[in-house]
This record gives structure tokens, sequence and C-alpha cells, in this order.
């Protein structure tokens, strides 16, 4: 009879713990109640979609180097965020509207799906770009203006998460 594996493994307490913090963040106050719902709704995700969450060869391996990348990584994408959220705001301000619009093909450094899709969102997030396509080897990305569009080649989001994937410069 073969043992079946335990998902009790170093992926899926990475991700409960992650899937924990999150909802405590979202969550208004931070009460027992609230970290036992956290609890049990991020192990019951965990328990569903251990064998789906993550696909081996494409997520890259746990670990805390990966994860102080990520965390820089994402205060990386908050700071950028910011700044395209001022820089737009002073567009939309402005009387005579200074924009520039503009599809950009941008070649990409990144080789596997989830790494390309959490670039694609990362543009996507930030006022004033937006991935319209992702290729084989290359982003085409919509830009609001010329300094936006300048922004996208090798930009400080897509080496972090290159970094991620293990294939930084």
């Amino acid at each position: 009879m073969e043992m079946k594996k335990s998902w009790f493994n170093k992926k899926n307490i990475c991700l409960f713990t992650l899937l924990l913090l999150f909802w405590l963040i979202l969550s208004p106050k931070l009460t027992i109640e609230a970290i036992l719902v956290g609890a049990i709704v991020s192990s019951l995700v965990v328990l569903y979609s251990h064998d789906i969450a993550f696909v081996e060869k494409e997520m890259p391996l746990y670990s805390l180097k990966k994860l102080k990348i990520f965390i820089i990584f994402i205060g990386h994408l908050l700071v950028e965020i910011v700044k395209a959220n001022i820089d737009v705001a002073l567009i939309v301000l402005k009387p005579a509207m200074p924009i520039q619009p503009a599809f950009i093909r941008v070649p990409m450094m990144l080789k596997n799906d989830v790494n390309k899709v959490i670039y694609a969102n990362s543009v996507t997030l930030t006022p004033g770009t937006l991935t319209v396509d992702v290729k084989e080897d290359e982003f085409i990305i919509h830009a609001l203006t010329d300094s936006a569009a300048e922004g996208m080649v090798n930009s400080i989001i897509e080496q972090y998460v290159c970094k991620l994937e293990g294939e930084a410069k």
C-alpha cells in the first residue's frame, strides 16, 4: 500500500503562512476570532489546493532569500504605484492633459509563466500602464506618457521578478 504524500511540507506551510498574513492584514481588528477564522480559511485553501496551487517546475524554491526578494519586490512595486498615481493625478489636473499614449514592445527576460503573469499584473496595477499582450519573448504594453513607456524597459520591477526566478543579471 502506497503512503499518500503528506501535505505538511515546506511549500504548503509557506502558502498557509502567506495566506494567514494576508488575511490578518485585511482584517479591520486583530482579535482571536480573526486569527482563528483566518487560520481555518487558510488551512482549507491549502488543503484543497495544495496539489494545484503551485506547479513545482514553474515556481522557484521557497527559501528565506526568495522571501526577502519578494518583500523587496512588493516594496518597490508599492513605490512605483504611488509615483505613477501622482504622475497620473498631475496629468489629469492639468487643463492641457499632456499625454502621449503609445503601445510599446518590451523584450522579456522572464522564462516561466508564473513570473510572466506576476510582471504583467504588476505593470497593469501601476496607473498609466497596461499590459495588453504577453508573447513568448515580449510584452505589449500601453503607456499613457513617454516617461511611463521609457520606464518599462529594464524596469526595477522586472529585475526583481527575474531575481525571484533566479535569472537576475
